[in-house]
């Protein structure tokens, strides 16, 4: 009867504060089919979070997988600097982070670019400040209440009287569509984009200018004419950048120097927006609703699609745990990696009921890190040999405490 009142008191005490009682791991080692795996070794690596080392020696390959329960962790996006550009390891990524924060571990995240070096081709958001915008493929990300993964797209308007100008995108300048540049994303305009572009200067004030925690942006600016200098933001500034003239249409070509604008930035999916708080990207789903997409056989090349290092995460129906899954590859004999098929059913065999694929290749890392030691071990053999500098990366923090 005690016990019964103690536990309905933590409960009525979480719902209060709006938080989920700590659900641990199943103690169980994990159990997978012969047809998947010919062995699973499993250990707990923190309260909340534990590891499994996955072996198929026949085809062969070897996976590496951290399971973590969300209903006391949470996924946090790293990039390593205060911009879209740059390429850091997983690893030095991890061990960047503050004890306090309570890291548990990561795996290297989307793809990037090279030139310029480590921008990633999807949406990166790090405790809801948006470093690059969003790109048509899929987005694992974290809002107010739980972990989703999805399509999102930019949500935001330019306006002032007479003019309601819609604004196709954020930190990721195309030269066909009506986009803000501001000081994340580190990329010079190129010289197309650059033709069609206004500086915004924050109106001095209180309250002219608000910056939302959640990726979002609402302020007000005043207009002006973009020097040649004016390739890169710096401060509050925003670059304002649209289509050609041909195809901007006339509300659009009403900005004149001097104006007053007010502009309003956030993130959404199909179904309205969403308040942002991580997120990175990846493609293709191999899992939605349990069942393995068509993508699997149709994203990318015959090479991307055939036998390579993988990273992959995959979240249960309820979003309440997560698999952080890497697998080695181009290593004869020890681990060949596997196809997007292939990382659809161990993901489908792990639990997951949705699942993207991240980065691979050289890039495919799990790294873990033990309690408040800043010291970080890379648990998987990487088919570059030496952990290869990555454009961002997924950690994961643990609030769960005791056994």
């Amino acid at each position: 009867m005690r016990s019964f009142v103690r536990r309905a008191a933590v409960l009525l005490a979480c719902a209060m504060a709006s938080c989920r009682a700590p659900a641990p791991l199943d103690a169980r080692p994990l159990t997978l089919s012969a047809t998947v795996a010919d062995s699973v070794v499993t250990t707990r690596v923190a309260p909340g979070a534990r590891l499994h080392r996955v072996v198929n020696t026949t085809l062969p390959w070897r996976a590496f997988v951290l399971e973590v329960d969300l209903s006391c962790s949470r996924l946090h996006a790293l990039k390593g600097g205060a911009t879209a550009v740059g390429r850091t390891t997983t690893s030095q990524l991890l061990a960047a982070l503050p004890a306090a924060m309570g890291a548990v571990g990561a795996i290297n995240a989307d793809f990037f670019l090279f030139a310029p070096p480590g921008v990633p081709t999807n949406l990166h958001v790090e405790r809801g400040t948006m470093l690059a915008g969003p790109g048509p493929k899929p987005v694992v990300f974290t809002d107010a209440r739980r972990v989703r993964i999805d399509t999102v797209v930019v949500d935001g308007r330019l306006t002032m009287a007479g003019l309601d100008l819609r604004l196709a995108s954020w930190n990721r300048p195309t030269p066909s569509s009506a986009g803000i540049v501001d000081a994340h994303w580190g990329v010079p305009l190129d010289s197309l984009t650059r033709r069609h572009t206004w500086r915004l200067d924050p109106v001095a004030g209180r309250g002219a200018r608000k910056v939302g925690s959640m990726a979002t942006l609402n302020g007000r600016y005043i207009v002006r004419t973009a020097a040649p200098a004016d390739t890169l933001v710096f401060g509050d500034t925003l670059l304002v950048h649209l289509p050609p003239p041909p195809r901007t249409g006339a509300a659009a070509t009403a900005l004149r120097a001097g104006d007053t604008v007010r502009v309003r930035l956030g993130l959404a999916t199909a179904r309205g927006p969403v308040r942002v708080a991580d997120a990175v990207g990846g493609r293709p789903m191999v899992l939605v609703d349990s069942a393995i997409t068509g993508d699997v056989d149709t994203e990318g090349n015959a090479g991307f699609r055939n036998l390579n290092p993988r990273s992959a995460i995959g979240f249960n129906r309820a979003r309440t745990r997560a698999w952080l899954a890497v697998i080695d590859g181009r290593q004869p004999g020890y681990s060949m990696g596997m196809t997007l098929r292939q990382v659809a059913e161990l993901m489908q065999s792990l639990g997951a009921t949705h699942a993207l694929n991240l980065d691979g290749g050289g890039s495919s890392a799990l790294v873990l890190r033990s309690g408040a030691d800043t010291v970080v071990r890379v648990v998987n053999r990487p088919s570059d040999q030496t952990e290869r500098p990555v454009g961002n990366a997924l950690a994961v923090l643990s609030r769960c405490t005791g056994a």
